[in-house]
């Protein structure tokens, strides 16, 4: 951790809120836990440096049960970009994305006052008057909490947990994608924590349809040499694609995993590796040029592609049509063994 680095980057969010007066702070779309937990850092420094309640939105849902219990016990006012105006407001942060990439719901041609993020730059965000971006970091609640920490501000238990919470889901508990600030800020959060309610969110109970979502991704795999995908089609929340991507990782026989989900006119892609030569974030970029917007880490990655115009036959060609992309930039040479379901019929 550089503290100096770091405490200078959080004088440049505050020096931001100077003369401002109304405050948004903006989540990704389908917010996960290091969005809303970065989200939810940022309102209270504006509290505590201007006096001022900054409001938080989303676009989209919160679909997953931990997010939504996450909400519930650390109490995070959120409320839907739907019923923003934001012409209302003069200062606007955005967390865990960044402006041009088609994961927050901004009005054409808005531009926020402040970006933070871990993924890699994008030049919309240099029109931004604050940019802080960390690629290298493996979650966007590292970035925040290490400026907190290198500025001895104090950290009440709810931001805390948030934060240590955002860096746990989104790393695997430090297993993905981490570097040894990850495992610093991480440390110093958890003597911050109250591990009873960080164990209820992990811990929430799931609707029974969960099951069936469960069931369609299991019974839809299919295993090309150490390649697993699985195609949903119509999801009940989006947040079901990443889940099952990280789930079907889990076998033995899997190198790679991508997972495909529609939800409200969108197609959702997710990747997974866990080879160490391999880098998901670029080949979802490179899959997804001229056709939908996307992105991530070497472990991990995701995407969507707009179907808005596109019948049911359509979707589901179109879904196809990328699987089939995927699978031959990821088999390995050579391995010419026919695709076959993932699970093994036993008579």
């Amino acid at each position: 951790m550089d503290r100096e680095i770091a405490a200078a980057r959080l004088d440049r969010v505050v020096d931001a809120f100077q003369g401002k007066e109304r405050f948004l702070v903006q989540t990704h779309n389908n917010p996960d836990p290091d969005s809303i937990a970065c989200a939810y850092a940022i309102r209270y420094l504006v509290q505590r440096y201007t006096g001022h309640t900054a409001v938080i939105a989303f676009g989209g849902i919160v679909g997953r049960s931990e997010n939504r219990a996450m909400v519930r016990e650390l109490d995070i006012p959120m409320v839907p970009g739907s019923l923003i105006d934001y012409s209302e407001y003069d200062f606007t942060a955005v967390c865990d994305t960044q402006p041009g990439t088609n994961y927050t719901s901004f009005p054409d041609g808005f531009v926020p006052t402040v970006v933070i993020d871990h993924h890699a730059p994008r030049e919309e965000s240099l029109g931004c008057a604050v940019c802080i971006i960390e690629p290298g970091y493996g979650a966007t609640s590292t970035l925040v909490g290490e400026m907190l920490i290198a500025k001895g501000i104090p950290i009440p238990a709810d931001v805390a947990m948030g934060l240590f919470y955002g860096i746990k889901s989104e790393t695997q508990d430090l297993g993905r994608d981490t570097t040894e600030t990850d495992v610093e800020v991480y440390t110093e959060l958890e003597k911050l924590v109250d591990r009873r309610i960080i164990s209820r969110i992990e811990s929430e109970r799931v609707p029974r349809e969960y099951f069936f979502d469960l069931l369609k991704a299991i019974e839809g795999a299919v295993l090309s040499g150490d390649v697993v995908t699985s195609e949903l089609g119509p999801v009940r929340v989006p947040d079901m694609v990443p889940e099952m991507a990280d789930f079907l990782l889990r076998a033995d026989c899997a190198r790679w995993t991508c997972v495909t989900g529609v939800f409200q006119d969108l197609l959702y892609i997710s990747m997974r590796t866990n080879g160490e030569d391999s880098d998901a974030g670029a080949l979802m970029l490179r899959l997804l040029a001229n056709r939908g917007s996307g992105g991530g880490h070497p472990s991990m990655a995701g995407g969507q592609i707009n179907l808005v115009d596109q019948d049911a036959e359509g979707r589901v060609a179109t879904s196809i049509a990328f699987m089939a992309e995927f699978v031959a930039e990821t088999r390995r040479q050579g391995d010419d063994r026919e695709a076959e379901p993932l699970i093994l019929r036993i008579p």
